[in-house]
């Protein structure tokens, strides 16, 4: 049975890490950088102050074991916008009737002030994450355009200490290209802060465009998306070995027809152009990353031939995989 540790046990444990010299940790201005101790697994975290009242985060990495927070949220909170791109939590939050499971390839946007929230991150899975956290403050500018936004969104920014919000949506290929810009956490001093700053309004400003755009689904039933949803996952944990599409739609009791159409208006293309992107950008962040080599990592994704993958990864990034190798150039 896989370990659990409360968030205190965790708490105490990064603590006599720090005490120890155990943990790799930098601050310089509005940048800090820390890494997890391999008591309770590996990976890192890196955050910046972008303005005042406005944060941002990536994170990328495993935990050894379950890791159990439980925490009051104050009366006021930051929104937060965080975007999954492997790996994912459960939550339980008293302002929320059900339990959420929150996954690789969507987006929560919340602001749940004076509720009581439990997240569980699961132990032994890759975990990829950025997150913004925004002052409801911050947002002036929308002030004499906020009747066009949800309830719940107008009610964050004119009582942020009434808010009850809580959007999950699923991350476009508009968003993904920004995600991956910004994890690449490129530039140096001011510059980067300028470019992430502008990054993540850019992210912000397409996930308004979700909340505003009409909802294609809305011809979907709940338990047809689910199942849209099912079959993306199906997709991405047999990336390298994907089922046919008619064999997919039985797997989750869908005719290929309703699941063709849910794809696409769910996710916005096809079965297996949803499958082509998450390939592609799975193997930009293994070259990235210096996990995996070419021949490698096309493999990982799916490819026999390495020559196959190099032509359909040019066509993707304009770029060939050598050109983003870590340590290239």
């Amino acid at each position: 049975m896989a370990k659990v540790l409360t968030g205190a046990e965790v708490n105490e444990v990064m603590g006599e890490c720090l005490a120890n010299g155990e943990i790799l940790e930098y601050r310089e201005g509005p940048e800090c950088f820390w890494q997890m101790p391999s008591l309770l697994g590996s990976g890192y975290a890196r955050q910046m102050q972008l303005r005042p009242g406005l944060w941002l985060t990536v994170s990328d990495y495993q935990k050894r074991q379950t890791h159990i927070y439980e925490a009051p949220h104050r009366r006021t909170m930051p929104l937060t916008l965080v975007f999954y791109l492997a790996g994912g939590m459960r939550v339980d939050n008293s302002g929320l009737t059900t339990t959420q499971e929150e996954i690789a390839g969507k987006s929560y946007l919340y602001c749940l002030p004076n509720t009581f929230e439990t997240e569980a991150y699961p132990g032994a899975q890759q975990h990829r994450e950025v997150r913004i956290r925004m002052l409801p403050e911050l947002m002036p500018t929308l002030r004499d355009r906020v009747h066009e936004l949800p309830t719940e969104m107008r009610t964050t920014i004119e009582h942020p200490e009434q808010a009850s919000l809580y959007y999950p949506t699923a991350i476009t290929p508009a968003q993904q290209h920004v995600l991956q810009q910004i994890v690449q956490w490129p530039y140096q001093g001011i510059t980067r802060q300028l470019y992430l700053e502008g990054k993540v309004l850019e992210l912000l400003a397409l996930h308004f465009e979700q909340m505003l755009a009409p909802r294609t689904h809305k011809s979907l039933l709940t338990r047809d998306i689910d199942r849209i949803y099912q079959a993306r996952d199906i997709l991405i944990q047999n990336m390298a070995h994907p089922p046919s599409l008619s064999k997919l739609a039985r797997q989750v009791q869908l005719n290929e027809r309703k699941l063709k159409e849910g794809f696409h208006q769910v996710f916005d293309t096809t079965v297996f152009g949803y499958l082509h992107n998450h390939r592609m950008e799975q193997a930009r962040y293994l070259l990235q990353t210096g996990q995996l080599n070419i021949q490698e990592t096309a493999r990982w994704v799916g490819y026999a031939s390495r020559s196959s993958f190099v032509v359909a990864f040019k066509k993707k990034f304009q770029a060939v995989p050598s050109q983003y190798l870590k340590g290239a150039g």
